[in-house]
């Protein structure tokens, strides 16, 4: 009797483990349906601190290294454009500073760019009333992002920085090294 106990256990284990890996093959297979069951989740991105969102865009970027991914920069601009209010768009963009703040602090200049394309894209920069609800200190903070992250001169502040880094670790901004290493 336990012998038997024991293989149906294993065969119920088993069974457990295909099933579990055939969900994961019908779940890769149906990737759109995920897309849409994942958007139509109402998700409130002010409940997620500055902090937590550069280290998690950080994470992301790690394995995706070499991949260059737009996809940052028009989730910025979706989420700062479906706030319901001018002062919540006010508020998404604040917060979008300062988790583009958070990730500079962190050296991750590849989502860094990405977020601030994103705030200076033409649907952001044109919100001349959000922008006008902005602090002194979060309008000063984007401009010393952008600052940083312009293009002038073939991106010398950016390298600039990059080299004060020294042995620090950082993800660079690949599209500024893509272009260097071709000029």
């Amino acid at each position: 009797m336990d012998l038997m106990n024991g293989q149906a256990s294993n065969i119920s284990i088993a069974a457990t483990a295909s099933e579990k890996s055939s969900s994961s093959e019908s779940l890769s297979d149906k990737g759109s349906e995920l897309k849409k069951s994942f958007d139509a989740v109402v998700f409130d991105v002010l409940k997620v601190t500055p902090e937590e969102y550069a280290g998690q865009i950080t994470l992301m970027d790690v394995p995706v290294f070499k991949a260059i991914q737009p996809d940052v920069s028009f989730w910025v601009v979706r989420e700062i454009l479906h706030a319901q209010t001018l002062k919540i768009r006010a508020e998404v963009l604040s917060h979008y500073i300062k988790t583009a703040k958070k990730l500079y602090e962190l050296n991750n200049l590849h989502a860094l760019m990405a977020v601030v394309s994103g705030l200076q894209s033409a649907p952001i920069f044109r919100l001349t009333k959000t922008w006008a609800l902005l602090s002194r200190k979060d309008k000063t903070t984007f401009e010393k992002l952008e600052y940083v992250m312009s293009k002038e001169d073939n991106y010398k502040r950016l390298r600039d920085y990059i080299s004060s880094l020294k042995m620090t670790p950082c993800i660079p901004y690949l599209g500024e090294l893509c272009h260097c290493s071709f000029a």
